[in-house]
């Protein structure tokens, strides 16, 4: 099972885990949510008033600071912080399904989530393999301490306002969350993703991206 935990001392909201029913925790046990499809569950979770549409988020991260893995035709944006659990957790379970369902995974980094969050976003970033880079920050990573495993630099001033300029991105979606994860279904509409699927779920809704 998978939780969503709310910490209201710091308004940070984090997914937890990747069976992706729900727990809201605010101070206390919440409702359970059981999610049914990707879209179903974005929907379910769409701030009011959002500063943005998918479909301008979608064209903001075209231009944003990001850097791939894998060469098919179906794109995943994922905005992560290389401190956040749930993001390691998230790209663990994307790696099998990457090339079976055709996908290029484009990682988009914030840091915000840790006073080191900023500096070990720019690591990955101004890395020579910036993919590499977020392996080792993976492999070694802290679960406990909600750590990751790469160690933080001072970003160069180009890098610290792509990183800014990624984070503005994920405010716009209406939720200062991560991971956060966009994609266009099979109509060709853009979708942001706040919360996650079921293993099964997800999968069927991978084989439908556009």
């Amino acid at each position: 099972m998978s939780y969503f935990l709310a910490k209201s001392q710091n308004n940070r909201i984090f997914s937890i885990g990747l069976a992706f029913s729900t727990l809201i925790l605010t101070g206390g046990l919440g409702t359970i949510a059981q999610a049914t499809t990707l879209d179903a569950t974005a929907a379910s979770f769409a701030p009011k008033g959002t500063a943005a549409t998918p479909a301008q988020i979608w064209q903001r991260l075209n231009h944003a600071r990001w850097f791939s893995q894998g060469s098919g035709p179906h794109i995943i944006y994922l905005l992560f912080d290389p401190n956040c659990p749930y993001c390691h957790l998230l790209i663990k379970e994307l790696q099998p399904l990457l090339k079976p369902d055709a996908l290029t995974i484009r990682y988009v980094p914030v840091g915000f989530l840790e006073p080191s969050s900023m500096g070990k976003a720019a690591a990955i970033l101004e890395a020579k393999n910036p993919l590499q880079a977020l392996w080792e920050n993976e492999k070694g990573f802290r679960e406990k301490g909600h750590d990751g495993a790469i160690q933080e630099i001072l970003p160069s001033a180009a890098t610290e306002k792509a990183l800014k300029n990624n984070l503005s991105i994920l405010e716009a979606t209406g939720q200062k969350t991560v991971p956060t994860m966009l994609y266009r279904n099979s109509q060709n509409q853009a979708q942001i993703v706040w919360q996650l699927l079921s293993p099964k779920n997800l999968a069927q809704t991978l084989k439908g991206l556009q």
